[in-house]
């Protein structure tokens, strides 16, 4: 009976509240039965059969098979999700149900074959469930590997992250260089040279470019620090594109979002959360394939869209999609925290995210930021 209570408590869905309820009826008739059959001076032999049918009633056959429901519920939702043991676990109900009703409701002197079938029962009950047990520790076992290998790759991308910021600090010395040799170049040439200016000033724009990039990764890789600010959003936006422009120009990315937007917040995480985004709509992506992103608001709130018409996610996938370390990618390609570390920067800025997604036909993730961003202090 404890089990059964124990298995129906695993579960949120009302089927499971109302086993428990069955549980404790069960419990209070037979603790008021047996307090009834035990009130009077003189038992007798009648007293005892009496109160020993009750017993293989309420607590064999009642016990045994509220068990088998717990536990064959418990297994139907493992299948569902898509685990190997979820029916060994039904077949273990099965067993358990088979047992209450021959130790319940068939008594042993009914024939001498009622021991046997009920030892076949409890064989059945001790096979599946050892089946189910060892399914459970291989899967387990796989899923913690897994994990280990995404956290090794995850440290791997935190070393190329530090590489790449020392790379991009120490580009910032030659190109400042190469901008102070073009206007020194420029100072020499001839006024009425204009092709060799415009040459120039195309290089220059070439060297901003690249130092603009620089300056996006240097402030992207340094530590949250210091007060949050009023931050535009379309300077969020803006950022996030350009340190993802060399994987950008194979989309079409179609931006809606007006200059008077502003988040109170920290400009670097919340350009981490376009980021993760905005790549995760670009890897679901065929190349030339089209991105939206919308963002309006009112006066409390501010409604910040991505959406992308690429594979999409079946129900299952989609479930799991904010899951810690889940992730349909392949070891190397991702580690299963993007959208996990997405929820945790809204969630800071008071804001929350719903994802809609349909196979085969595309991905929409739903912004809102609450008040406009964090507390202001």
């Amino acid at each position: 009976m404890i089990f059964a209570w124990l298995l129906f408590g695993i579960s949120d869905r009302l089927g499971a509240k109302l086993g428990q309820l069955v549980i404790a009826v069960i419990v209070i008739i037979y603790t008021s039965g047996m307090f009834f059959f035990s009130s009077g001076y003189y038992l007798s032999a009648d007293t005892f059969a009496e109160a020993g049918l009750y017993t293989r009633w309420l607590l064999g056959f009642g016990s045994a098979s509220l068990a088998a429901i717990g536990i064959s519920l418990y297994g139907y939702q493992l299948q569902k999700a898509d685990h190997e043991y979820g029916h060994y676990f039904v077949a273990t109900g099965v067993g358990l149900f088979i047992y209450g009703v021959l130790s319940g409701l068939v008594p042993t002197d009914f024939h001498h074959s009622v021991p046997v079938f009920r030892t076949l029962a409890a064989g059945l009950i001790l096979f599946t469930l050892h089946r189910a047990l060892k399914v459970f520790d291989i899967e387990k076992e796989l899923a913690t590997e897994a994990k280990l290998k995404r956290a090794i790759e995850a440290d791997k991308y935190k070393a190329i992250g530090h590489l790449a910021m020392g790379v991009a600090h120490e580009i910032n010395n030659p190109l400042a260089s190469s901008h102070l040799a073009l206007d020194l170049l420029e100072r020499r040439l001839p006024e009425e040279n204009l092709a060799l200016v415009e040459y120039l000033d195309r290089a220059r724009l070439g060297i901003d470019r690249a130092s603009e990039i620089s300056k996006e990764l240097l402030t992207y890789a340094r530590p949250n620090e210091g007060k949050a600010d009023v931050v535009p959003l379309q300077q969020v936006i803006d950022g996030a594109i350009q340190l993802l422009a060399h994987k950008a120009k194979a989309y079409h990315l179609r931006i809606s979002c007006g200059s008077e937007l502003t988040l109170y917040g920290h400009k670097v995480k919340l350009e981490e959360l376009m980021i993760n985004l905005i790549n995760n709509a670009m890897d679901a992506t065929e190349p030339g394939g089209n991105i939206e992103i919308i963002a309006h608001g009112e006066t409390d709130y501010i409604y910040l869209s991505i959406r992308d018409w690429g594979e999409g996610m079946d129900s299952k996938t989609l479930e799991r999609a904010t899951e810690l370390f889940y992730s349909t990618k392949s070891i190397g390609q991702g580690t299963g925290l993007g959208l996990a570390i997405c929820e945790q920067i809204l969630s800071a800025h008071q804001g929350k995210m719903n994802i809609e997604s349909t196979l085969g036909e595309g991905t929409k993730v739903s912004m809102t930021f609450y008040n406009r961003g964090l507390s202001h202090d």
